[in-house]
């Protein structure tokens, strides 16, 4: 009863505080400051790692196991994941935004642009496994190398204001067979790295991070574009291709982050 009674108090004193106290408006710009969305989710993670940890201690049964967390195999082949579904966000987020805003494409046009990347996606997706062994292991870094100057490729074919047609497909087959090669053989692996009683958690950790990555990808890439958008400032800012230049160049970074980490591994 005395909690009920407190607990009121508490929310009457919030309202009536909210209508007779005067604002501090030197907090004002203070409150206009942009969500720091990746910072918010590394603050999430740790503090769910380490809530996942104290209750393992305890006896409990956390969502992820956290021995499956500190497996090699799995935290390699999640990072993978995480790194190919950024790029995969950012850049589907930039060339649509590009080609509607600066090009002037229909929604069912710009859709329709991607079409040559799904169908490289799911071909090569669907039939590597049947590639010689000796190839398999040298996949994921191979489809980063790929993937690499795939994107820059395809910032430099709508350079000028326009699109060029012979490169900007041969770029958009790459794009499509470099992020399958990074994806599909992370994805398949990671749970068969693990011992079988964590199977389900292995399992469950590559799907959580491939929608996590495709939200960074959306939120660091998208942001970068949006901001060299800005930074431009002409009318003709969508239709220059500078922007979406920059983003590219900065997903063939990442993607060479993820070659890098791949072919350290594979030599050790």
């Amino acid at each position: 009863m005395f909690r009920l009674v407190q607990g009121s108090g508490s929310a009457l004193g919030m309202l009536v505080g909210g209508r007779v106290l005067p604002r501090d408006r030197r907090l004002e710009p203070e409150r206009a400051r942009a969500l720091d969305l990746p910072g918010l989710v590394l603050l999430a993670s740790a503090v769910s790692l380490l809530t996942e940890s104290r209750l393992a201690r305890r006896g409990g049964a956390p969502l992820i196991a956290p021995r499956v967390l500190c497996h090699p195999g799995l935290g390699l082949a999640v990072l993978w994941i995480m790194a190919v579904m950024a790029v995969n966000g950012g850049f589907l987020f930039a060339l649509t935004l590009h080609v509607q805003g600066g090009l002037g494409f229909s929604a069912p046009r710009a859709g329709l642009t991607f079409v040559p990347i799904a169908v490289v996606f799911g071909a090569v997706g669907l039939t590597w496994r049947r590639w010689p062994a000796a190839w398999q292991r040298a996949l994921t870094p191979l489809g980063f190398v790929i993937t690499m100057p795939s994107v820059a490729g395809v910032g430099l074919a709508f350079e000028g204001g326009g699109h060029r047609g012979a490169v900007l497909y041969v770029a958009y087959v790459g794009v499509g067979a470099g992020l399958a090669l990074a994806f599909s053989p992370s994805l398949t692996r990671a749970p068969a790295t693990v011992r079988p009683e964590d199977a389900a958690d292995a399992s469950g950790l590559p799907a959580t991070v491939t929608q996590l990555g495709q939200l960074l990808g959306v939120a660091v890439f998208g942001t970068l574009f949006l901001n060299r958008l800005e930074s431009l400032g002409a009318p003709g800012a969508y239709t220059s291709a500078e922007a979406l230049l920059a983003c590219m160049f900065a997903l063939a970074g990442t993607a060479a982050v993820g070659a890098v980490s791949g072919l350290v591994l594979r030599r050790r």
